[in-house]
């Protein structure tokens, strides 16, 4: 069965202007390197190299800056999403324009200090039809919250007023074993209040039709890159990750040299 990655990059980016009048965010450059760049990268080294961008606000530059795909290692196909309807909805879309089989949807502002290769991998050994990845963060409002009992996930839902107790949030990755049950899911699908097709009710059908709906929590930070401050933060966990790096390997050659 194909194996397709795709990239959510639709979004205005409105916390962040007015810098993203003229750029989308996921092209601002961290470390020296778009987000969407690295985010790429971190696909094709699970083998993933069909990938699908979902464009919408100023859609044009991504396929400046990309391309083909071909100076990456991959090959790019650009889905429209002309109207903001949802995560699900950019899934759905991505579906419609070939992506078929094993689908690996990652948000394009998003990045997680562990990488992506043990997130695949338990989601490939694990026969999952559905995995998602979750963790804590200090306001659960702003994000899916699931709510786990006895090792499963039981129910998720789109930006509580109230988090339940102990909640963890939904990270920007999310894993299915077959584009046909997801558009299954779609097409029960209704608008939220703010107009939008939830990626928690998606995966919520999974839930209650009895398929398997695996999670993991990450190891390690991760950063949804919706503010300034949030790009701040990523800069300042990137270069404290490559300082620890510089350490480890300027101690390994003083030890190699005192042999």
């Amino acid at each position: 069965m194909p194996i397709n990655g795709i990239i959510l990059v639709a979004g205005e980016g409105t916390r962040l202007r007015p810098l993203t009048y003229t750029l989308p965010k996921p092209l601002i450059p961290i470390m020296g390197k778009p987000l969407i760049t690295r985010i790429i990268e971190g696909l094709m080294s699970n083998g993933i190299s069909n990938i699908h961008v979902v464009i919408g606000h100023l859609g044009f530059l991504f396929k400046q800056a990309l391309g083909d795909g071909s100076s990456l290692g991959v090959s790019i196909r650009y889905v429209e999403q002309r109207e903001r309807l949802g995560i699900a909805h950019a899934i759905h879309r991505a579906i419609e324009e070939g992506a078929d089989g094993e689908l690996i949807v990652h948000l394009g502002d998003n990045y997680f200090g562990e990488g992506l290769d043990r997130f695949i991998r338990e989601f490939r050994e694990g026969d999952y039809d559905v995995y998602i990845v979750l963790t804590k963060h200090k306001d659960p409002t702003r994000f899916g919250n699931a709510v786990i009992k006895d090792g499963k996930v039981i129910r998720l839902i789109e930006k509580p007023r109230e988090p339940p107790p102990n909640s963890l949030v939904m990270t920007g990755i999310y894993m299915f074993r077959d584009s046909r049950d997801v558009e299954r899911a779609f097409s029960t699908l209704k608008p939220s209040a703010r107009g939008e097709y939830e990626i928690t009710d998606l995966i919520q059908w999974f839930i209650d039709n009895g398929r398997r709906v695996g999670y993991s929590v990450t190891n390690s930070w991760w950063k949804d890159m919706g503010t300034p401050q949030d790009i701040l933060d990523l800069l300042y966990l990137m270069l404290d990750e490559l300082s620890q790096g510089l350490r480890v390997r300027s101690g390994a050659r003083l030890m190699v040299g005192s042999l």
